[in-house]
């Protein structure tokens, strides 16, 4: 029987031809299987090169000399000794006018005790603190507080000028406090002798009964301040540094003022009294790049001219003086 499929005397020829495709075949299969086979490995390690790039970049931020201040904040907390120039206070109010001139007045350190570590008291003692962010590695602007208090010394002499209304003196007999009761009835004349004129030379005693005047609760001066930063030294691994600081500046002061005159008043409410110029100087020492301590001085001027006397509304008292602060403060930069 004929095969008429795959007649004899072709038969080789179409073997021939399947033969060839099937080793064509292989022969392009193979090199794509190559390809792949050598293409896989290239993937992870293109990942594993870049790896190393990156913890190259991690390990050379994390290292920021201490020094590199550019972009980075600081906040500090410390504590002040505050001393002050003498001030002329004028007070006026209904049926009185006048001024003590050359008052003498200190500041109220607290004793070291649990105030300090309490954070219920954390306003007790006369403390500071301050924000500041470095536009570069050596300016900052800083914004803070110094709470001070001011106290005027009690008995000391001084020099009165101006008027008083003895009908002043006897209204606020009707308002005694009771600290100042004690040496008012004690001394029930005393308060006489402020009575009427007195010339720019006269010399009087400031007694408890006629003015008690301080601002323990705060002479509180808010600031801003532009300030610069320059290290003399600096360890080779850069992670500590000895430093110049600078600043200066100004802002408000709100004081609350605890005041007796002729025996009336009270401890007043929080009040925008006046403002302040101030500059600064001091020492920093930083230590691992994050942490620093500072002792530094500050001086300034203060005019308080809207300050909050007996209670009375119409009742006011103005002042300006200098001060002098020495601060230690520690701090944090981040």
């Amino acid at each position: 029987m004929k095969n008429i499929f795959f007649p004899k005397a072709n038969s080789k020829p179409y073997f021939a031809y399947y033969i060839s495709a099937i080793f064509l075949g292989a022969l392009i299969c193979v090199p794509g299987a190559n390809a792949k086979e050598s293409d896989a490995p290239t993937v992870p390690m293109a990942i594993a090169e870049e790896k190393p790039e990156e913890d190259v970049s991690k390990t050379k931020k994390a290292e920021r000399r201490v020094d590199e201040r550019k972009g980075t904040w600081t906040f500090q907390w410390g504590y002040n000794r505050t001393s002050y120039s003498q001030s002329d206070i004028n007070f006026r109010g209904p049926g009185y006018h006048f001024t003590l001139k050359g008052v003498d007045a200190r500041d109220k350190p607290q004793s070291v005790d649990s105030s300090y570590v309490n954070i219920n008291l954390w306003e007790t003692p006369q403390f500071n603190f301050k924000f500041a962010y470095y536009i570069t590695n050596h300016f900052f602007i800083s914004i803070g507080e110094d709470h001070m208090k001011y106290v005027m010394t009690p008995g000391q002499a001084g020099t009165i000028s101006g008027y008083i209304d003895p009908l002043a003196i006897q209204r606020a007999r009707f308002g005694t406090s009771p600290e100042s009761a004690v040496y008012l009835y004690a001394f029930p004349n005393n308060l006489n002798q402020f009575a009427g004129y007195h010339g720019g030379g006269q010399t009087v005693n400031i007694t408890p009964d006629f003015l008690k005047f301080e601002h323990t609760d705060g002479l509180n001066f808010f600031f801003i301040e532009p300030g610069f930063t320059n290290s003399f030294w600096v360890s080779k691994d850069g992670q500590h540094a000895f430093s110049l600081v600078g600043s200066a500046g100004g802002g408000p002061v709100v004081c609350r003022s605890d005041v007796r005159l002729f025996g009336e008043g009270k401890n007043n409410h929080f009040h925008l009294s006046g403002y302040g110029v101030t500059a600064y100087v001091g020492t920093r020492l930083d230590f691992f790049r994050s942490f620093f301590i500072e002792i530094g001085g500050r001086g300034g001027y203060i005019d308080l001219t809207n300050i909050l006397t007996n209670g009375r509304s119409k009742d006011r008292a103005t002042q300006n003086f200098d001060f002098m602060e020495i601060i230690g403060s520690a701090g944090i930069t981040f």
